[in-house]
């Protein structure tokens, strides 16, 4: 499992997590106020907003089950709407009226780490009573579980582990608590422990997940070869999951095996057409190998899977406005109708307005002089520290004349953007129509300099690569 996926790992967590507790919230009785029914049934489909609002104003209930049932229905909705320190609060209230109760204890404890982990508390408290209860095997193991889940989301691994390693020593077969544990070693860098771990695992039982684990293992551990070995067994084991093949695709693309690459997006988004994801990897490999027409294509099949995916949008418009053809007429439309869909989007206008400029300068024409500019100006004003549309900017005013107002925007370009040699042509040919010679000579060495250390075609490529697939993992 990826790290980008934790804060949407961290949500539905929360959702379990209110489930769980209202499943456990006994029935509060024909004596009950209706508010609180309705406010169960609410939380039970996952209503928690409209849950909240009927809980607001009901007195608490004087039966002490009903008002044990009462703090926990407002711990589960509190949990869904992701407050957890209210969560944690209620949980405890239900517990005091029935400390002996080590199940509400307990509870209450989970509860409480949670708030903790949110909040940036030192857990160890709440993790020292958690791991001193006296409980059976079974349950002992599912308490260890669920605190070192939470750790895990709050990226607290080493703390994990310990919950871990304390449930696989209790069940020492247990395959899954064996996978936890080499996961935990692999998200804190230790690889050879990790892969150690791992090993053992699938000596027990193999599968596509501990295979993609093997193979993320091994790539960081800087083997490669072995690395797709294991993300192809775990095709081979579960070849209807999807997240295997593109495992696999991204490390055939990180060591620019494009055409092996190819061969599996292919095979991939046949079997998985309704996915984006795979066919904006199919998109980039095309890119990589010079089919641009294909990428585009592909994108554009991208974004009609999905008309608001910002990062099918982004690559089309980047894409359609680095690549030397003439831009495909679909693309255009594509990426300027996103565009206005998205006026926060960071980058939107920028790649539209780019591309518009473009095409008026290769054909002589000023007639949507006023959009380009009008696109320009908003994508500075959105997104002033992206280089793009400072770039962009600076060209179309360079393209109108407007020497002075070009300079701050092209100066800025290559602020952002010190490795472009077109951003220091430019900011030369600027400089120089404004008499300022000395420094316009110091951008044409700049520009020759940033030249050569793009002139070998695999320095290029490694840099295209390495730029696409790092925003595509963000």
């Amino acid at each position: 499992m990826k790290l980008r996926f934790f804060v949407l790992l961290s949500l539905l967590a929360a959702l379990l997590v209110a489930e769980n507790v209202i499943a456990e919230v006994p029935a509060l009785g024909k004596n009950s106020a209706p508010a609180l029914d309705r406010a169960l049934q609410l939380a039970r489909v996952h209503r928690y907003i409209e849950a909240e609002s009927v809980m607001r104003g009901v007195p608490l209930p004087a039966d002490r089950q009903q008002r044990i049932g009462f703090y926990r229905l407002k711990a589960a909705i509190a949990s869904g709407l992701g407050h957890s320190t209210t969560a944690a609060e209620n949980m405890e209230a239900a517990s005091r009226l029935l400390p002996d109760n080590q199940d509400l204890r307990l509870a209450a404890s989970v509860a409480r780490l949670q708030a903790d982990v949110e909040n940036h508390i030192n857990p160890a408290p709440t993790l020292k009573r958690l791991r001193a209860a006296e409980l059976p095997p079974g349950q002992k193991i599912e308490i260890h579980l669920h605190a070192a889940e939470i750790l895990s989301r709050a990226g607290l691994y080493a703390e994990a582990l310990t919950d871990f390693e304390e449930a696989s020593s209790l069940a020492p077969t247990r395959a899954d608590l064996l996978f936890d544990q080499a996961l935990a070693h692999f998200r804190m860098a230790k690889f050879d422990a990790a892969l150690a771990i791992a090993v053992k695992v699938k000596a027990l039982e193999d599968s596509g997940s501990l295979e993609s684990l093997i193979g993320d293992i091994q790539e960081k551990r800087g083997d490669s070869l072995a690395a797709v070995q294991s993300y192809k067994a775990a095709i081979v084991l579960e070849p209807s999951e999807e997240r295997h093949r593109v495992a696999l695709a991204l490390d055939l693309l990180r060591h620019q095996t494009f055409d092996a690459a190819l061969v599996v997006l292919n095979q991939a988004t046949s079997l998985f057409p309704q996915s984006v994801r795979l066919k904006i990897l199919q998109s980039l490999t095309y890119y990589f190998v010079d089919r641009s027409a294909d990428a585009i294509r592909a994108l554009l099949d991208a974004t009609q899977l999905d008309l608001h995916n910002e990062t099918a949008a982004r690559y089309l418009g980047e894409i359609t406005l680095l690549d030397t053809a003439v831009p495909e007429p679909a693309a255009v439309t594509q990426v300027c109708k996103f565009a206005d869909e998205q006026p926060r989007n960071k980058s939107a206008d920028a790649f539209c307005g780019g591309i518009l400029l473009r095409l008026a300068r290769d054909n002589g024409e000023t007639a949507r002089k006023m959009e380009i500019f009008r696109r320009l100006r908003h994508a500075v004003r959105v997104a002033p520290g992206e280089s793009i549309a400072r770039c962009q900017l600076g060209e179309a005013l360079e393209w109108a004349g407007e020497w002075h107002e070009a300079r701050p925007q092209m100066e800025a370009c290559v602020r952002l953007d010190s490795d472009s040699p077109e951003g220091h042509y430019h900011l030369s040919r600027i400089y120089r129509r404004l008499g300022l010679t000395r420094f316009a000579n110091q951008q044409t060495l700049l520009q020759q300099q940033a030249t050569q250390r793009q002139s070998q075609e695999s320095v290029r490529r490694t840099k295209t690569v390495t730029k696409f697939l790092v925003q595509l993992e963000r």
